[in-house]
C-alpha cells in the first residue's frame, strides 16, 4: 500500500472543481473559512491520489458506502470507484495542517489510516482505546485503534480493538469488535508533532510513505 502525507495548500478553484455535490454541500456547512479551506485542500488531494490510482480524472472518482456491521450500502465506509466500476481500497485522515491517505494494493484488502496532531491538553478519560498513555504515546495508541476500525469499517466503540499478541515484522495483530477477521496495524513515519498509523487485512503488506507534492 502507498501512503501520501499531504499539506493543505492548493488553488481554490482547482480544488473546488473536482468535488462532487455531496462534498460541496459539506464544504459549505463549515462556518469558519479556515475549516472550509482545509476540507477543500484535503479532499482535492484525496481525489487526485485516487484518480491517479484508478487512472481517471479526480472529478470522475465516485464513492459508494458499505457497512461492515450490517451489510447496508446506505451508510458505512466510503469505497472509491471509477466510472468503469473499478474499486479501490483507500482511507483518509486529517488533523490540523496534514492529511494522511492510504491506498491498498488490492480492492479486496481493506486499509485504514489515522493521523493526529499531538496536543498536551488532551483529556484521555474520554478515549477508551488509550490506557495509561500520555502525550505522544497516547496519540500513538489512539491512531492505531482508529486505523484498525477504519480498515474494518466498524467505527470506534466503547470496546477498543484487542491485540492478540501476534507480531509479524512491524505489524501487530488485533481483533476489532464487530468484525470476525484478524487485522494488522503499525505506526508510520509522520511530520514532527504528529502520530500516525496504518492498518490492513494482511500482515505481508508493504508500506510506502510518499510525501505529497501538489
Amino acid at each position: 500500500m502507498s501512503i501520501a502525507a499531504a499539506a493543505s495548500a492548493v488553488p481554490h478553484e482547482e480544488a473546488y472543481g473536482v468535488l462532487d455535490p455531496a462534498e460541496r454541500e459539506r464544504y459549505a456547512r463549515f462556518r469558519r473559512g479556515g475549516d472550509r479551506m482545509r476540507y477543500l485542500a484535503v479532499h482535492h488531494v484525496y481525489r487526485t491520489v485516487l484518480g491517479q490510482a484508478l487512472g481517471v480524472d479526480p472529478a470522475d472518482v465516485g464513492f459508494r458506502r458499505f457497512c461492515a456491521r450490517c451489510g447496508d450500502d446506505g451508510h458505512g465506509k466510503p469505497v472509491p470507484f471509477a466510472p468503469d466500476g473499478t474499486t479501490l481500497s483507500a482511507s483518509l485522515s486529517h488533523s490540523a495542517a496534514y492529511a494522511l491517505i492510504a491506498v491498498g494494493d488490492s480492492a479486496e484488502v481493506p486499509v485504514g489510516v489515522d493521523i493526529e496532531r499531538v496536543r498536551a491538553d488532551m483529556d484521555w478519560s474520554r478515549i477508551p482505546c488509550v490506557q495509561g498513555g500520555r502525550n505522544t504515546h497516547g496519540f500513538e495508541q489512539w491512531t492505531r485503534a482508529e486505523a484498525l476500525v477504519k480498515a474494518a469499517g466498524t467505527g470506534l466503540s466503547r470496546t477498543p480493538p484487542r491485540y492478540t499478541g501476534h507480531v509479524f515484522g512491524t505489524w501487530r495483530a488485533a481483533r476489532v469488535p464487530g468484525s470476525g477477521h484478524e487485522w494488522f496495524v503499525r505506526s508510520v513515519r509522520s511530520p514532527d508533532g504528529y502520530a500516525a498509523s496504518v492498518a490492513g487485512g494482511r500482515a505481508d503488506a508493504g508500506v510506502t510513505v510518499v510525501p505529497w507534492r501538489p
